[in-house]
Parts: C-alpha cells; sequence; structure tokens
C-alpha cells in the first residue's frame, strides 16, 4: 500500500518548486540568457521538481513491490507498465529524467535554450504527473 503521508509531502516539494519556475515564465528569453542568478534559480527548481517526481515514482514501485528497474528512467516505465501514468507522460518524464542526470553529472553544458523552452511551454508536465499520482494514490 502506498504510503499517502509521504506522497502528499513530495507532491508539495514538487509544487512548491514549479511555483517557483512559473514566477519565472514572463523573463524574456535574451534575459534569461545573460542572467545567471535566474538560470541558477531555474535550473535548480527543474532539479528538484524532476527529482520529487523520481522520489514518488521510486516509493510507490517500492510500496506496491513491483520490482526495481536498472536506471532511473525504468520508474517511469513500471509507472506505465502499471497503469498508473499513461504512455505520453512515461515519455516526457523519461526525457526529464535524461535532463535532470545532464545537471546532476554535468555530462555536458546545459543548453540554455532548452531550460527556456521547458520553463516557458513544459511547466504543465508536472501537474499532469501529479494529477495521475494523485488519483492512483486516492489523495
Amino acid at each position: 500500500m502506498v504510503n499517502q503521508a509521504l506522497i502528499r509531502t513530495k507532491i508539495s516539494h514538487i509544487k512548491k518548486s514549479v511555483d517557483r519556475l512559473s514566477q519565472k515564465t514572463g523573463v524574456a528569453a535574451k534575459e534569461f540568457r545573460t542572467n545567471p542568478d535566474i538560470q541558477d534559480i531555474v535550473v535548480h527548481n527543474l532539479q528538484l521538481a524532476i527529482q520529487g517526481a523520481i522520489d514518488i515514482a521510486s516509493h510507490i514501485i517500492s510500496d506496491e513491490g513491483w520490482g526495481a528497474p536498472s536506471a532511473l528512467v525504468g520508474l517511469f516505465d513500471i509507472l506505465r507498465e502499471r497503469k498508473v501514468i499513461d504512455e505520453k507522460l512515461s515519455d516526457i518524464m523519461k526525457k526529464m529524467v535524461g535532463f535532470r542526470n545532464i545537471i546532476v553529472h554535468e555530462y555536458d553544458d546545459i543548453d540554455l535554450d532548452k531550460v527556456y523552452q521547458i520553463l516557458t511551454s513544459s511547466l504543465g508536465d508536472f501537474d499532469d504527473f501529479l494529477k495521475q499520482i494523485t488519483k492512483f494514490a486516492k489523495l
């Protein structure tokens, strides 16, 4: 059985990060590319929101006894297979994990254009994730 209190806490953390990101959606692309403080706020909060989604997926899979994936992206395959999230969202979340890995492990320079695109057009993906998780966890 899913630990609802833990899921609620993680949801709250994701919402806090997404709210912080939403405060920066009105920043012009030029200002974003030239302002390292705004870049740091956005990248950090994206990382936190993505990590929160990873944590939720991991907790659900563990609590339900559905096994362990070989990589983080596999978490969202398992959630899709178990009908917790739909296929489209699973694909989106796997891309987010890849982006998070770039941030955390500094595989290469972060593509600021991609970060800006996520900021201005993809924050709703977190809402979709939380809606589907909330439905599954009966919150």
